[in-house]
């Protein structure tokens, strides 16, 4: 048993140095992104007795948030009922166009909390949300009916999925011509919604000729 302590712990340690690597972030960065006290993190670290390890409880809180997979699997199966990875948090110093970069930047003045992702399906495509669209999501917004929102959905197994839907208590909805999306996801203890789209930025089209 101490062996798989141990095991759990050293990779618990190493995921959370790639995502302070990642992203710039520390300690107190990624706790107040992700929720949680920052002394969470220092007492995991800092145990005296090399033992401890996080619960679920933090580490679903710090995947809704990180650009690093999950430890445990860097290739979690996508939980039933996606089709594909539906988006991805995107940092303005990654963007190779400016233009947009600076666009997401304006977008985040005055705001503590708020997280860029860049949509990849057509979940909310009636709403006039597009696969290649960057929205801002308000990780402090308290979602309302018929706000879209930025959930996390775990199967099973605790694999996570991002998910932007249209909050419909006590149901997430989706918004789109394609049956799939249509499903209703239950608001239950497998999802975790972290906040409010408030914002999107739509890069410049360009199409081959």
């Amino acid at each position: 048993m101490l062996r798989l302590v141990d095991n759990v712990r050293r990779k618990q340690l190493a995921w959370l140095q790639a995502i302070y690597d990642e992203t710039g972030w520390n300690q107190s960065e990624l706790a107040r992104r992700g929720g949680f006290s920052h002394a969470t993190l220092s007492r995991f670290k800092n145990d005296a007795n090399n033992s401890a390890k996080l619960d679920t409880d933090t580490v679903a809180k710090i995947l809704a948030v990180s650009p690093i997979p999950h430890y445990e699997n860097s290739r979690a199966q996508i939980p039933q009922g996606f089709t594909e990875r539906e988006a991805e948090p995107i940092r303005e110093d990654t963007l190779v166009d400016l233009t947009v970069a600076r666009m997401v930047t304006a977008a985040k003045v005055g705001q503590n909390a708020v997280d860029a992702w860049v949509l990849h399906n057509r979940a909310i495509e009636n709403l006039g949300y597009l696969p290649g669209d960057i929205v801002m999501v308000d990780l402090n917004a308290k979602p309302e009916a018929g706000d879209v929102v930025c959930a996390q959905v775990f199967d099973r197994m605790g694999n996570p999925e991002t998910a932007f839907r249209v909050y419909y208590p006590p149901y997430l909805m989706g918004a789109s011509n394609e049956r799939i999306y249509l499903r209703p996801i239950p608001v239950d203890d497998r999802v975790l919604v972290r906040g409010v789209v408030i914002a999107s930025i739509r890069p410049r089209l360009r199409l081959a000729s």
